[in-house]
């Protein structure tokens, strides 16, 4: 199974990613798109991570970066 982001999120990583890559470098930008990715197939692989939400989402903190994934 794979996964298929919003348009709204896409444009959320993306400015993300040109944060990252403008305040620390493209290392970290690239580290920040492995973070996501890793998540995002954690919620592939097991649907249930994350903690739930009143609005029946979940929201999962990526571990380095200062950014939680909402699904």
């Amino acid at each position: 199974m794979i996964y298929v982001l919003d348009p709204g999120a896409e444009q959320n990583i993306a400015g993300a990613l040109d944060f990252c890559a403008e305040q620390a470098g493209m290392a970290v930008a690239m580290r920040f798109l492995d973070e996501f990715e890793r998540v995002a197939q954690l919620f592939v692989d097991h649907p249930g991570f994350g903690t739930p939400t009143t609005s029946g989402r979940r929201v999962f903190p990526l571990h380095v970066f200062p950014y939680s994934v909402v699904y």
